[in-house]
């Protein structure tokens, strides 16, 4: 059994060898099946991440939701205790670069409550069939998840695909969506 750090070089080597053209078009692909969900069509509060190559690209989704008068939170992680909160997006509060290089709501953005998000989109580097993923490695959205009761989806790319052994911390998503 290959551990997570291997595995997730293993996923990431293989998506950064995917041809951005390609990706993008794979990622519009996954957002429109997103789009005929019931749970995407009922929520009204969603929370997403501003993607960077080569995660699924969730642009398409971010101005669907804009679109649909939906309100768009964006998660705000704190270190050392990687707690995360979702933030919401909005033209009044301009985003911030982390130490780690990702754009984030600033400090002054309203917090919205865990239970006032309907719809989660997690993002994750491998997934196996039992809906439970491998993230980046902060272990950020395990600790969001663990009384989270909105529906949680998943979009991912066949190449993301792997068998292996979730940890006891580790918490599914109700919904993948493989492209």
């Amino acid at each position: 059994m290959e551990d997570k750090r291997l595995i997730r070089e293993k996923i990431l080597r293989n998506l950064n060898s995917i041809d951005k053209v390609e990706h993008r078009e794979r990622s519009i692909k996954l957002a429109e099946k997103l789009f005929l969900l019931p749970e995407w069509k009922n929520a009204k509060v969603i929370g997403i991440t501003l993607a960077r190559h080569p995660e699924i690209e969730t642009e398409t989704i971010i101005l669907q939701a804009k679109k649909e008068n939906k309100t768009v939170l964006i998660p705000k992680t704190y270190y050392p205790s990687r707690k995360m909160e979702f933030k919401k997006m909005d033209s009044i509060h301009p985003l911030v670069k982390t130490k780690f290089g990702i754009l984030e709501p600033n400090e002054l953005a309203e917090t919205v409550a865990k239970n006032e998000i309907d719809l989660l989109i997690v993002p994750g580097v491998a997934f196996n069939k039992d809906h439970y993923r491998i993230g980046f490695g902060g272990g950020f959205y395990d600790r969001f998840l663990t009384d989270f009761e909105g529906s949680t989806v998943s979009l991912y790319l066949y190449e993301q695909k792997m068998e292996f052994m979730p940890e006891s911390h580790d918490k599914p998503v109700s919904i993948l969506i493989e492209g």
